[in-house]
């Protein structure tokens, strides 16, 4: 019997989303932690709705939809949808997608997206019949620490520190205050803007911006830097890693436009590995778009080898009343 009922935000509804999560992609888990941190950096004020799925008491199964908090259109709604692979073609799948439906009409979006894995051959054609479309690409990468070669890059931190840019990490600009986070937050409304994205983009309110700076939802101060020129802000990078993880994940990377082409995101990314390596961290994922190629030039000069690729798809909605 299936049976699609209300997430409760405990750890046991986590712990199912980990597990169903995880079995569709064992290279890449998620933990019940890393959904809960997650959710905790959702903006309240957007919308979020989450519900379970059973197959004869047992739950194996998820869906949500949610605004994301970096989203300045509410006609736009991010959805996933899984089902554990070992319960795949016994309707549970088609249960949750129709639920969902119901669940957004209220809202009335126009655009619904979706990210499904190249290699889940079951959920693009699931997505397929439902009239999703490719809109972009996005593959995950990942930087074996341990095999990093650091002498191709001799001298690249030294020629950004010649044209007078000091790169310091945010536990340091952390100590002079709320002033650095104000800075800081007026850097990333300027360069938000310019990251590749499926929705129109603005950046939430201070007080939930700062929350994805706080270290127990992951930021590495230590291992995260600024590039600051003249007291300003030009670029950043941070790190981020959550449930005791052995490898640490690229958080925000951006360049003042004005600033490109200098170099310093290459140096504010040896100073992560850097680092890294000091810490004993195993590795650095990080994620790339298919419409940032320069990004992903820099993370193939530094040995990042790519991993599962994401395509990113797109369902134009047409709020017809569904029964």
């Amino acid at each position: 019997m299936i049976v699609v009922r209300p997430f409760q935000y405990d750890e046991s509804d986590y712990q199912v989303m980990a597990e169903v999560y995880s079995a569709l992609g064992p290279d890449a888990p998620l933990s019940a932690v890393e959904w809960r941190i997650r959710d905790e950096l959702h903006n309240p004020q957007l919308p979020l709705y989450r519900f379970v799925g059973e197959l004869d008491g047992k739950a194996v199964g998820y869906a949500e939809y949610y605004q994301p908090t970096w989203c300045a259109d509410p006609c736009h709604l991010t959805i996933q949808l899984c089902v554990h692979p070992a319960y795949h073609r016994r309707g549970l799948g088609n249960a949750l997608w129709n639920q969902l439906q119901h669940a957004w009409q209220p809202l009335q979006p126009y655009h619904i997206w979706l990210n499904v894995r190249e290699d889940w051959h079951t959920g693009l054609t699931f997505a397929g019949h439902r009239q999703f479309y490719e809109s972009r690409r996005v593959w995950s990468s990942r930087l074996d620490l341990a095999s990093f070669n650091p002498e191709p890059f001799h001298g690249a931190i030294e020629r950004v520190t010649v044209q007078g840019i000091d790169i310091i990490s945010l536990a340091r600009l952390a100590e002079t205050g709320e002033h650095f986070w104000q800075q800081l937050y007026e850097f990333e409304r300027q360069t938000t803007r310019d990251l590749p994205t499926s929705f129109p983009i603005t950046i939430p309110t201070y007080e939930q911006w700062r929350k994805f700076y706080q270290p127990e939802h992951g930021i590495l101060w230590e291992g995260s830097f600024a590039a600051l020129h003249d007291g300003d802000i030009v670029d950043i990078s941070t790190l981020e890693t959550v449930d005791n993880d052995s490898d640490a994940e690229v958080g925000f990377t951006a360049v003042r436009r004005d600033y490109r082409g200098r170099g310093i995101a290459l140096a504010l990314k040896l100073a992560t590995i850097a680092y890294g390596k000091a810490t004993g961290i195993s590795g650095i994922r990080t994620d790339n778009d298919s419409t940032n190629l320069p990004m992903w030039h820099i993370n193939q000069r530094l040995g990042f080898q790519r991993g599962p690729t994401w395509i990113v798809m797109h369902r134009h909605e047409q709020n017809e009343e569904v029964t």
